[in-house]
């Protein structure tokens, strides 16, 4: 079962609909965002398949952080952190988390503050350990189509901000714009190859019996807010992870 996550704008819906070829994820084109609950797409790929045939999928699209129409980061964070520990205790192996897709939309000038949050959230709620089977991408390429030089000098500052955790065996991929569909498709068989994880919310949940205000991303985003002052998309270094 492979999760879409990522900042509010990302490309979350759009990326799942590209790759189920359907419209089955609701899309806002604009800056607030339509995801606010735990999203489950049923998609089965086509019996012609060339490594899968006919294998069903169950794809989740997550709400992003700072939310504009959401009840706040915590309870984005309490959201996610309940369905990954419900998914973690079932007895059905196909409701297991098999990795992560990490979404970042290259169109952004600068890393916000708010990118910066969710990206922190979400590496700790994976945990070193689940990074083997998480795909960081950078998404929305067609923003840059009338200035292309430009891309590959954000995507050189998005690896070296996401260099620690490419360091611990995240992939870095690209969704562009000369075959989309096909890019969401070679990251999605990509986290298929991987064998169910355990991250380590879940595992703070489940195996020690926290509560989600005890784990180490709600501390992170405790920590977060009360350092960010003002605007939470307002620019900061790149460079800061």
């Amino acid at each position: 079962m492979p999760s879409v996550m990522g900042s509010t704008g990302a490309g979350k819906s759009t990326f799942i609909n590209r790759f189920c070829g359907l419209e089955l994820a609701k899309v806002n084109h604009g800056l607030e965002s339509c995801t606010e609950q735990i999203s489950v797409v049923l998609h089965t790929l086509p019996p012609t398949h060339p490594v899968y045939p006919g294998r069903r999928l169950v794809l989740v699209d997550t709400p992003g952080f700072d939310d504009s129409n959401s009840r706040g980061d915590f309870e984005t964070l309490r959201r996610i952190s309940v369905w990954l520990a419900d998914v973690y205790e079932s007895k059905n192996r196909r409701m297991k988390v098999a990795g992560f897709v990490y979404l970042h939309s290259i169109g952004q000038p600068r890393m916000t503050g708010s990118a910066l949050l969710a990206y922190q959230l979400f590496c700790s709620m994976c945990g070193p350990i689940a990074l083997g089977s998480v795909v960081l991408a950078s998404t929305q390429w067609d923003t840059l189509v009338h200035n292309p030089s430009v891309g590959p000098v954000r995507e050189k500052d998005l690896k070296e901000f996401w260099s620690t955790s490419l360091a611990q065996g995240a992939t870095y991929k690209r969704v562009g714009v000369v075959n989309p569909k096909r890019d969401t498709e070679d990251i999605i068989e990509h986290i298929l190859r991987k064998n169910p994880i355990a991250t380590q919310i879940q595992e703070e949940l489940v195996q020690l019996s926290k509560r989600v205000v005890q784990t180490e991303a709600a501390q992170t985003l405790r920590a977060m807010l009360g350092t960010q002052r003002g605007d939470p998309r307002a620019p900061v270094n790149r460079r800061s992870g």
